[in-house]
């Protein structure tokens, strides 16, 4: 009885020896070699400037619900046109080599027939004589600074916004510049409803 308990002893002496060893193996070492009482590292996958890009665009967006029917009914005021404007500003300004001119065709519904018409043919020269190296490139416009209104007068039918934003520009290479341009936009009334009659970049 007396041996066997002496064997367990040593038995447990040698299993401790050899934990104890591989513990200083791996922990001094073991280089590069991976630890098998360590959690595995997570993988985290880096986005390409497309993703980068989409995240930010969805980030700008804004989208209204409203009321037609009130909408063309009730006064609106100098702040109405500013958010108004704010918006289209971001919406129209935002585009990537990817997006098909999204940017232009998706803000067709804020138009007057005379610029829908101008939008039309703008889409269709750009696809005509534009083209593309098959690298992405991407440009997001935010609204930093409160619009200024420069002309309001909706009595006549006429209020003209001047909207300032900063610019976001990425390259497939990594390579972003950030600059700030104007945006000055004209609205008119026309069949009740106040739309965008033109859109000129400063």
């Amino acid at each position: 009885m007396e041996n066997n308990k002496k064997k367990i002893g040593k038995i447990l002496i040698a299993i401790l020896f050899i934990l104890i060893l591989l513990f200083v193996y791996f922990a001094f070492l073991g280089g590069d070699k991976k630890n098998p009482f360590s959690k595995p590292e997570e993988k985290v996958e880096e986005k390409t400037e497309q993703q980068k890009y989409e995240e930010m665009k969805a980030e700008s967006e804004i989208i209204y619900t409203f009321d037609e029917e009130l909408e063309r009914n009730r006064e609106w005021s100098e702040e109405d046109f500013k958010k108004m404007a704010a918006n289209f500003a971001e919406r129209f300004g935002s585009y990537s080599s990817h997006g098909n001119y999204e940017n232009i065709v998706q803000s067709k519904y804020l138009m007057t027939k005379e610029m829908k018409s101008w939008a039309d043919s703008y889409v269709v020269d750009l696809k005509n004589n534009s083209e593309y190296s098959g690298e992405f490139y991407g440009m997001t416009s935010k609204v930093f600074v409160s619009p200024e209104i420069e002309n309001f007068n909706p009595e006549s039918g006429q209020v003209e916004v001047l909207v300032f934003t900063q610019r976001f520009e990425t390259k497939e290479t990594g390579e972003e510049s950030v600059f700030n341009q104007n945006i000055k936009i004209n609205y008119i009334k026309e069949g009740g409803e106040w739309l965008v009659n033109s859109a000129s970049w400063q």
